[in-house]
């Protein structure tokens, strides 16, 4: 497919439902769209807010998918007023928002909801499927399930991210006013299926049922604000990365959420805000046999990695010239097969180095040298072993040595060059 004369591959056909939606993001209020095949091509004006539908023949498998395409206008990710930063400033906010769990119960009723993805094995997952099961037909449900077979870590990782643009105004599903989209990118993908989340809402009685495991939530995000110390983590990385601060810190999670964790920062009008996208730290029972602060910081480690990607992104991208000299091999920091093969960049490499690398120093300054040594052994192993990251102990040790060896007044964020020539050699 062609927009504007510029080539954009769309091979996925096969892949796709029986209906596909799309909307791209363009500075005109006009664009030309072309679909092209070996044997015919064909091209139209698209403009906002209008969807043109193409029925495409698929002979492989016999059947004909409508695909909807549209633009739109590109806009800041966030605008924060006046009134939302004299509510939030200073503030580290732990939420379970309403829309939010709703798009998670519908992905924990596609096909891609039976994988790890979604958190089973509790006692409100068995809940969400006993009332949520018998409307797995729903529109909504079959545009998910579409949306994740066609580019499942793309579409999952989005559609719940923007999802947290929305709020529940009766039964209607409104923007809240703060943010277009949550999520990387120039557009919010959520946006165009607001009108079928709506309609399973309203036909499943997910409201009522949001409200009657209010409890719930608030008991997770008690725990959550108890146990895993946000603000303490949020005042250690201030002080290690004093060039960066945030207005506010925001943890959002829903407890169907299996293990995918985000991040993302936005600044508008003098504000700055984190977000940490992540699991529950939930406890089974051969959690219960550690003790307890090695369970405490095991617990910590997700909310960690998320937040301090704020911190330590911004100070890297310093240094990108001479992070990608130093890391200019990847085959030996990462490895084929396994989940660090993901961090193909070098300088997202680094940063996934220094992500926990950074919760080494973290537990080295709050906990006993007991707990320490056992969280770190689980940290290294764990990188190394089952990621693939071939020299993070190493990385780890020398990461350690500088940062107890640190001069006064020495930040994390001053050991970076002295980091990245080690990795050099």
């Amino acid at each position: 497919m062609y927009l504007d004369g510029q080539k954009e591959e769309f091979n996925g056909i096969n892949k796709l439902g029986r209906q596909f939606d799309y909307s791209f993001v363009v500075q005109k209020d006009s664009s030309v769209f072309a679909l092209v095949s070996k044997s015919d091509s064909i091209s139209v004006m698209l403009r906002p807010k209008k969807n043109t539908e193409f029925k495409i023949v698929r002979e492989s498998t016999g059947d004909t998918v409508t695909c909807a395409f549209t633009i739109q206008k590109l806009v800041k990710p966030a605008s924060f007023t006046e009134k939302y930063k004299t509510e939030n400033e200073g503030k580290t906010l732990i939420e379970v928002p309403e829309v939010y769990e709703l798009i998670n119960i519908i992905f924990a009723l596609t096909d891609y909801g039976k994988t790890g993805a979604i958190k089973k094995g509790t006692n409100y997952y068995k809940i969400v499927t006993d009332h949520f099961m018998p409307y797995n037909r729903d529109a909504a449900v079959k545009a998910a399930d579409s949306l994740l077979k066609f580019s499942p870590q793309f579409f999952y990782l989005h559609l719940k991210m923007d999802s947290y643009a929305y709020v529940f105004s009766g039964n209607k599903i409104i923007n809240g006013g703060v943010y277009d989209r949550i999520a990387p990118g120039e557009k919010n993908e959520l946006e165009y299926y607001i009108p079928l989340l709506e309609k399973f809402a309203e036909k499943s009685g997910f409201r009522a049922f949001y409200k009657k495991n209010l409890n719930y939530y608030s008991s997770l995000k008690k725990d959550f604000r108890d146990n895993i110390n946000t603000a303490g983590m949020k005042s250690w990385l201030e002080k290690q990365f004093p060039t960066t601060k945030y207005s506010a810190v925001k943890v959002i999670f829903s407890p169907l959420v299996g293990w995918n964790q985000s991040a993302s920062r936005f600044e508008d009008n003098g504000f700055t805000e984190a977000q940490a996208h992540v699991n529950y730290p939930f406890i089974n029972n051969e959690d219960k046999k550690l003790p307890a602060d090695v369970l405490k910081g095991q617990r910590m480690m997700i909310a960690f990695t998320e937040i301090n990607h704020a911190y330590l992104n911004p100070e890297a991208e310093k240094y990108n010239k001479a992070i990608g000299d130093a890391l200019n091999d990847l085959s030996k920091w990462i490895t084929s097969g396994k989940p660090s093969s993901g961090y193909d960049n070098s300088l997202v490499c680094f940063e996934e180095y220094m992500n926990y690398g950074l919760v080494a120093l973290y537990y080295s300054d709050i906990f006993d040298k007991k707990t320490f040594i056992s969280l770190n052994m689980t940290i290294e192993k764990n990188m190394v072993d089952f990621r693939g990251f071939q020299r993070f102990r190493e990385f780890n040790q020398e990461l350690l040595r500088l940062y107890k060896n640190r001069k006064t007044g020495q930040t994390v964020a001053d050991l970076y060059p002295a980091v990245i020539e080690w990795a050099s050699k």
